[in-house]
C-alpha cells in the first residue's frame, strides 16, 4: 500500500510498467523427471497433446415437433462431448427443451426461430425432450458420444 506524500518506484506513465516473463512468481519446479509424473510436459521433449475420444463424430436429425413433449435423444451409453440444437422453423414457433423431464412452455431452455443452441464445454448427459410452442416447429440437432 502507497501512503501518500511519499516517492513512488513507479515510473511515470509515459514509460508503462513492464513485467518480465520469468520467473512468473511461481516456485521452480523440482521434479522434471517424466518417467514418474505421465503425462506432464517437460521443456526439451516430445510432448503427446493428442487425448483419446475427445474428437466428435456428429449424429444429426431433425423432425417436426408439436404441442406435446416428446424425447429425442436418450441419455448416452459412454458419454456426451458434443451437444447443438437449432430451431429451424420458418414460423415464429419456440421450442421448449428440457432435460430428465417432460418439456413444457415453462421449460429452462426457449429456442427463437433460428436460434442455436451448442454445448461443448460442459455437455448434458440426460435424456432431451422437446415441444412446441405451436404445432409444425421444426427442431435440427446434433451430438457426439464416446466410450465412456
Amino acid at each position: 500500500m502507497q501512503i501518500l506524500n511519499q516517492p513512488s518506484d513507479l515510473l511515470p506513465w509515459s514509460s508503462p510498467t513492464f513485467i518480465p516473463g520469468a520467473p512468473h512468481n511461481l516456485p521452480k519446479r523440482t521434479d522434471t523427471s517424466t518417467s514418474e509424473r505421465s503425462g506432464i510436459f517437460v521443456p526439451g521433449e516430445v510432448a503427446n497433446v493428442r487425448l483419446n475420444y475427445q474428437y466428435a463424430s456428429l449424429v444429426t436429425a431433425s423432425l417436426t415437433v408439436g404441442t406435446t413433449s416428446i424425447k429425442f435423444v436418450d441419455q448416452p451409453i459412454g458419454k456426451r462431448n458434443l451437444l447443438g440444437f437449432r430451431n429451424a422453423s420458418t414460423s415464429s414457433q419456440v421450442l421448449y427443451i428440457d432435460f430428465n423431464s417432460q418439456a413444457t412452455t415453462g421449460s429452462w431452455l426457449a429456442i427463437t426461430a433460428g436460434q442455436i443452441i451448442l454445448f461443448d464445454a460442459v455437455v448434458p448427459q440426460d435424456d432431451l425432450y422437446v415441444i412446441s410452442s405451436a404445432a409444425g416447429g421444426q427442431l435440427a440437432y446434433a451430438y457426439s458420444t464416446f466410450p465412456g
